[in-house]
């Protein structure tokens, strides 16, 4: 079958090659099947890195449907699933209104979204066609995404940042260190990292699991010198040292080279609280 299916070909029990990896080839065969043969499946298409053609044996099948009747649908959902493969994890999404992941024995991971036809509006997120025999939806390419533009300053991050500082020395005096070691993972993780991001123009990326391809090398070498987080207090204290320099530093050249403010007042307090509190000279 050709233009039925969309870009998605199926000949026989076999996927198009092209642009499917190996390990998700049958997987992604049965669930276009499935789809086919069930009058409720109005439209499939996928999103996620199956559209943007970087998939590779480990990325999810982010399965998209537009049916009729979606609550009727989705109350039934786990049982559509399990009539084209099994599963050890069928659940709701949470967060997301009509998703539903499923995780099969061999650890392929679909997750499904069902759309209803009577509220249904496409986003603009890149999407490959699989059955659509109604006209309803349309392939959008990769090309499409706006990724990356000019570098930009996080303007409520970085104060963000600079209030943590003041917290982390909160928390140092406590002795809370499960806190502290919570912390310096997440300060380098939703704040050190998307500063990284910023710098380089990153609008958005394709998930947490593909962050190389938007790091410089150099960025990639900081974040590895970052010394271990650890469960002491020693280890704890100079993992959020290095993170802070790391971030202080890439900050206040962002805002330079972008000619942007930079929030002086808030940073020399926070500076000022580790000198005196930590016997920690950053500047």
């Amino acid at each position: 079958m050709a233009n039925s299916l969309g870009i998605l070909r199926v000949k026989g029990d076999n996927v198009d090659k092209q642009w499917i990896p190996a390990r998700l080839r049958e997987s992604l065969t049965a669930l276009v099947a499935a789809c086919k043969d069930d009058p409720g499946v109005l439209a499939a298409w996928v999103g996620g890195s199956l559209a943007r053609d970087t998939a590779d044996d480990w990325s999810d099948i982010d399965l998209h449907l537009l049916v009729a009747h979606p609550e009727e649908f989705g109350s039934g959902i786990t049982d559509w699933f399990a009539r084209t493969m099994p599963a050890v994890l069928a659940d709701e999404i949470p967060g997301v209104p009509g998703g539903f992941m499923f995780v099969t024995p061999d650890w392929i991971h679909v997750d499904v979204i069902v759309h209803g036809s009577q509220t249904f509006s496409q986003d603009e997120f890149p999407a490959r066609v699989l059955l659509d025999p109604h006209g309803l939806v349309r392939d959008i390419p990769a090309s499409a995404e706006q990724m990356v533009g000019e570098p930009y300053l996080p303007h409520d991050q970085i104060q963000l940042y600079l209030y943590f500082m003041g917290v982390t020395v909160t928390v140092i005096h406590r002795r809370e260190w499960l806190a502290l070691a919570q912390g310096a993972a997440g300060f380098r993780d939703s704040l050190l990292i998307p500063l990284m991001l910023a710098e380089n123009g990153v609008r958005k990326t394709d998930g947490a699991k593909r962050l190389n391809r938007y790091l410089t090398a150099e960025q990639i070498a900081a974040l590895q010198a970052i010394p271990p987080i650890g469960s002491n207090p020693e280890q704890l204290i100079n993992a959020h040292t290095a993170i802070a320099r790391e971030y202080l530093t890439r900050g206040r050249r962002l805002a330079a080279a972008l000619n942007q403010t930079w929030p002086t007042a808030l940073e020399q307090a926070s500076l000022a609280l580790w000198r005196r509190e930590l016997g920690i000279n950053l500047e």
